[in-house]
């Protein structure tokens, strides 16, 4: 799963690493993005802000949470999620994502971050409807691996451009991509518990637990 996320980077770094315009809303950095938030997506060219719970528009917005998540085994053809995969598919920044690990009746919260630190694209899936979006996740790599058994799913080069192009509704194309990042090319950390309330949103998130 992904259920909590960091986009750290003020919008002109966005507007960089995605090549799209300056978007004509508030883009805030955020350490603890969770269910529920506004936050920013890529699409069309574009930064939309969309709140994060995918619902379809044919259910409707009202009183309901949505789906935070959309596995990539069987978008294409689960009915919540089958338009969105062929017409409404976007990329999510992010500079990390969380998960939790179960030791001893606890869960401890670990961040798994690009090793240099900057900016990926997770795919995503939107509704314009409703306003709102999920993640895509697949199975984990071998680093998530040890802490959650699914991870979202990082686009780089040319899959994020595929991913993007809604001229593309090719399965045999769109689904391969949807797999796990590579391990190599990332690193996971231990993190403070204060990240596990989603009230918290600041930069104590990040740091490190070394005991």
């Amino acid at each position: 799963m992904c259920v909590r996320y960091s986009q750290t980077f003020e919008a002109g770094e966005l507007v960089k690493r995605f090549h799209v315009k300056p978007p004509s809303m508030p883009v805030r950095p955020s350490y603890n993005i969770s269910a529920g938030q506004e936050a920013p997506v890529i699409a069309g060219g574009v930064i939309k802000m969309l709140r994060w719970g995918f619902i379809p528009g044919w259910a409707g917005s009202g009183g309901r949470e949505g789906f935070i998540n959309a596995r990539a085994e069987g978008i294409a053809s689960r009915p919540t999620f089958k338009n969105a995969f062929y017409n409404k598919r976007c990329v999510v920044p992010a500079d990390g994502f969380y998960e939790w690990a179960h030791t001893a009746g606890e869960k401890v919260p670990y961040r798994f971050e690009l090793r240099d630190k900057g900016l990926f694209a997770m795919a995503g899936v939107y509704d314009e409807a409703t306003g709102t979006y999920a993640v895509v996740t697949c199975l984990a790599n071998a680093l998530v691996k040890t802490v959650h058994h699914r991870m979202p799913v990082i686009l780089d080069g040319e899959r994020e451009k595929l991913w993007l192009d809604l001229r593309s509704s090719n399965t045999e194309e769109l689904l391969p991509i949807l797999r796990a990042f590579d391990s190599a090319l990332m690193h996971g950390y231990k993190v403070s518990a204060v990240v596990n309330s989603p009230e918290n949103n600041s930069p104590e998130c990040l740091g490190a637990v070394t005991e």
